[in-house]
């Protein structure tokens, strides 16, 4: 296994897709109100919005069908939040082990995600993995979103830190995107979409899975 002779500070998750196996049970949801109210390549759409927050998802619905988003997205939240609070979106494999391991290193440790504050301290809470964070940066405290570096930035304020002192971990193109932009190390564990040319280009690796980043950080 590659590994990185370098400590960093502090480590920045996405949440969606990268800690939490969130990206599928929402393209399902948004497959039920694409088949309830008739909205054609619902899953495309719903594709093309992972790692954007909430106003840009609305946003890009209404360029796509026309008619304001805020209701399905609403219908969304509801339907996600019904399946989350059942305990049906879990963590990934090795997250309470990765998290561990980077508190036992003295790292701080951020989410930057681009769901609201009240759905990422929710579902953390509820699997048990909220207390390993130092801070959350949501989607509902910034202006601008993902693939914009904003909410990586804020995060490293947060911190305390410098973001060339810190490790960016995403899933998402547009999550990678903001990563990089903010300056730290950029590591990419893809989810349902596989990293294209771009993407290996702009990610400093790109690993399998969070057991895989936790060798390659050398995290015992």
């Amino acid at each position: 296994m590659e590994t990185i002779n370098r400590q960093f500070k502090a480590a920045i998750f996405d949440m969606d897709g990268l800690i939490l196996d969130s990206e599928r049970t929402v393209l399902k949801c948004w497959e039920k109100i694409g088949e309830k109210y008739g909205f054609k390549d619902i899953i495309p759409y719903g594709i093309s919005v992972i790692g954007k927050n909430k106003k840009a998802t609305i946003d890009e619905f209404e360029r796509v069908y026309g008619e304001p988003g805020d209701r399905y997205e609403k219908e969304l939240r509801e339907i996600y939040n019904g399946l989350a609070a059942e305990g049906k979106v879990p963590l990934k494999p090795h997250t309470i082990e990765l998290l561990s391991a980077m508190k036992n290193a003295g790292m701080k440790i951020a989410i930057a995600s681009s769901s609201t504050r009240e759905e990422v301290t929710s579902q953390m809470a509820t699997l048990g993995a909220l207390p390993y964070f130092d801070t959350c940066v949501c989607g509902d405290q910034v202006t601008k979103s993902k693939p914009d570096p904003e909410i990586f930035l804020l995060a490293c304020d947060a911190l305390g830190v410098k973001p060339e002192e810190g490790v960016g971990l995403e899933d998402s193109f547009n999550g990678v995107r903001s990563c990089k932009a903010s300056g730290l190390y950029t590591i990419m564990v893809p989810d349902i979409i596989q990293p294209d040319e771009e993407m290996k280009g702009l990610a400093d690796i790109i690993l399998p899975s969070l057991k895989d980043v936790q060798d390659f950080l050398n995290l015992k």
